[in-house]
């Protein structure tokens, strides 16, 4: 699958489909490459609009995109008036979101011709800034650390998890064991949703009890480890309990590889894709009013009860698969001050009245 953007005329920008054939190239997910087209479209729109060509921008002048952006869409037609109070279209996340696109964009062409500005691609400093800082930090001796010029500050939300009760509520739901096996295995081991979609029945072994996640690139169903990066999860043997009973009695005898298949709806045998688990997560945000629900919230959940076990960060982002312990300190920074909070009830400085849910 591939992604283009075209002009006013629809022909192809060739600057973007340069830059999303090489990203694709170098291993991204269809996911990001999606993304990052939507974004550099919504980019190639403002350019057209002010009759700027990307290789003459200054960074004062991109800076003028994101104010843009900040606009509800129908404000951003050539010579339309902004009533004042008028709030912001996009949320700050999204923004830095864009500005990773662009400047990812950047990178790119200032690498293939020197009259391009690399703009968002400035350098500074080599040391990691952040909550966690690794051991012996001082004597590193790597690369520049990139940032941006343009600061764009966002809120990092709480991630939304899941109590016992509501994942066991989620589970007893389920009316087929493969939807009971997928939501089980996702609470257990953390696996990102397309991680899922993508294994094969080797990739568990109920011996050892390990979930090996194997980047693959050709999957049917496009599903895809993320970075194409490998990792092994111990998991709990009742998780294996219930994948024997799910190929016993749902799988039976088809000849298929991919754990996860259609197996009640056409084309049965095939590996089953996002849409279908989408569907999925809504049948049973209705039948248990457990909004919040998301596969993504099995995974946070997964890794707030390890960090509430004590399991060392490190151990953690590798289980998660993150490329640094530092994401996974900044992406769950609220467990400090929510267990602070109870150390605090459990001396009676503050009342239960006042304790937050995660």
């Amino acid at each position: 699958m591939s992604y283009t953007v075209v002009d006013a005329d629809g022909l192809p920008v060739e600057p973007v489909e340069a830059f999303l054939a090489w990203m694709a190239a170098g291993g991204a997910s269809p996911n990001t490459v999606q993304g990052y087209a939507y974004d550099l479209r919504d980019f190639f729109i403002w350019l057209d609009q002010i009759g700027l060509e990307f290789r003459q921008l200054t960074l004062e002048q991109l800076a003028q995109f994101f104010d843009w952006l900040r606009r509800p869409k129908p404000t951003r037609a050539p010579g339309v008036f902004l009533l004042p109070g008028t709030g912001q279209a996009l949320e700050n996340s999204t923004l830095q979101r864009k500005r990773a696109a662009v400047g990812s964009f950047y990178r790119y062409h200032a690498r293939r011709d020197e009259s391009v500005p690399a703009l968002l691609g400035q350098l500074l400093g080599t040391r990691p800034t952040g909550r966690y800082v690794p051991m012996l930090v001082h004597t590193w001796r790597g690369g520049p650390v990139e940032y941006s010029p343009l600061r764009i500050h966002a809120h990092r939300k709480c991630p939304k998890t899941l109590t016992p009760q509501e994942t066991e509520d989620l589970v007893a739901a389920c009316r087929r064991l493969r939807d009971k096996f997928l939501i089980t295995l996702l609470d257990e081991s953390g696996l990102r949703v397309s991680e899922a979609l993508g294994l094969r029945h080797s990739d568990l072994s109920m011996r050892r009890g390990e979930v090996e996640v194997v980047p693959r690139e050709d999957n049917a169903n496009q599903a895809r480890a993320k970075g194409l990066k490998g990792r092994t999860i111990p998991v709990r043997s009742e998780v294996f309990d219930l994948y024997a009973d799910y190929v016993e009695i749902e799988y039976g005898m088809l000849d298929c590889d991919y754990v996860f298949v259609n197996l009640f709806h056409p084309p049965i045998g095939s590996p089953m894709t996002r849409a279908n688990v989408n569907e999925l997560v809504e049948r049973l945000r209705a039948r248990t009013e457990i909004t919040h629900f998301s596969p993504h919230a099995c995974r946070h959940t997964y890794a707030t009860r390890l960090l509430r076990a004590e399991v060392p960060i490190e151990v953690v982002a590798a289980l998660l698969g993150h490329a640094n312990p530092q994401v996974t300190a900044d992406t769950y920074s609220h467990l400090s001050v929510e267990d602070h909070r109870r150390v605090l009830v459990s001396a009676g400085l503050i009342g239960n009245d006042q304790e937050m849910s995660s």
